[in-house]
């Protein structure tokens, strides 16, 4: 027999014996509740460990109870749009005899450090009909969907940043354009370096909206950036309570501060080695913004007898803001104030 010894004997292979449906609900892990159709209360008759385990208890504290009953009988709004949600549906399946599938639902559970984590829930609740075709149980399979929803926030996120930053960066090319054909100057070299100026003080202003995920940024970081782009350190001094600027304030903001540092840094307190300057800012009565640029101990300065492209800018991105400015042309410096419709951050 081919050298090889037969066995004593051959094991019978039989079929497996029924299926111990509980075994297999508890083992299921795909939170299970099976419910009683006894509206209102819709009795909980067994809990599944996935279940008990999703919503941080036990299936002995659930059964037995009403699937409402658990709750808070004056819960928050969200808590209470979840549990209507709940009573829908299960009031649906009674009445269709058929399955039903309830739309995602937040609703926070236990957290491990005392607090609340965020979830979201969906759930199938079947019919289990008797001989009468009638219902007699329900049965629901919840499922957590918490990061399919947080995946999709995160992607509606990202595609909002996406279309703001190509609505950004359309802008400060325009801007840069604008730049190029009105921008004057003595010379090829002037005319150089003034644009170059300008181009820097948009990236700054771009640098500040990326920061904030582009959506606005702080006037002191807008003020200091251009500032210190243009003078020496401890020849000026910023002051003012926290404000987030709106996203579309920003650029206007920071080539307002670069146009009138340029003019401080050419004519005024800025071009010499004793003159000083403060920005600060407030509310204004009305609710808004009032922003205070002062000069002082540069050379003496009088009303500019044109207006050139530089001080045009100024008065259109103010408009463009909301607000206006006014200037004082005083013997000690330049006195510039702005008001602006901005609330405070």
């Amino acid at each position: 027999m081919n050298g090889l010894a037969e066995p004593e004997s051959t094991a019978i292979l039989r079929p497996p014996g029924p299926p111990d449906f509980r075994a297999v609900f508890d083992a299921s892990p795909r939170p299970l509740l099976l419910i009683a159709a006894d509206p209102p209360k819709f009795t909980m008759l067994a809990v599944n460990p996935a279940h008990a385990g999703a919503f941080g208890t036990t299936p002995e504290a659930l059964q037995g109870w009403g699937v409402l009953e658990v709750f808070a009988p004056d819960p928050p709004p969200a808590v209470a749009e979840f549990v209507e949600a709940v009573r829908t549906s299960l009031e649906a399946v009674i009445a269709t005899r058929a399955p039903d599938q309830m739309g995602v639902r937040a609703y926070g559970v236990p957290a491990s450090d005392g607090g609340t984590d965020e979830r979201y829930w969906s759930a199938t609740n079947s019919p289990i009909l008797g001989a009468d075709g009638q219902v007699t149980h329900i049965l629901s399979a919840v499922q957590d969907v918490t990061g399919e929803v947080l995946e999709r926030r995160s992607e509606d996120a990202r595609r909002l940043l996406m279309r703001e930053v190509d609505h950004r960066a359309r802008n400060a090319l325009t801007v840069v354009q604008s730049f190029v054909r009105l921008t004057t100057a003595p010379s090829l070299e002037d005319y150089r370096r003034v644009v170059d100026g300008r181009v820097e003080a948009l990236a700054r202003a771009q640098t500040s909206l990326a920061a904030r995920r582009w959506e606005g940024a702080s006037l002191h970081d807008v003020v200091e950036g251009e500032l210190a782009a243009m003078s020496q350190p401890g020849q000026y001094s910023v002051s003012g309570h926290h404000l987030l600027l709106r996203a579309d304030a920003v650029q206007a903001m920071s080539m307002v501060i670069h146009e009138l540092a340029t003019n401080a840094s050419k004519y005024g307190a800025l071009s010499t080695e004793d003159g000083t300057l403060s920005v600060g800012w407030d509310k204004s009565p009305a609710g808004g913004l009032t922003l205070i640029w002062s000069e002082a101990g540069g050379p003496a300065v009088e009303p500019p007898t044109r207006e050139g492209f530089g001080s045009r800018l100024i008065s259109q991105l103010t408009r463009q803001m909301g607000g206006d400015i006014a200037y004082a042309w005083r013997a000690e410096g330049l006195r510039a104030e702005i008001n602006l419709p901005l609330g405070g951050g």
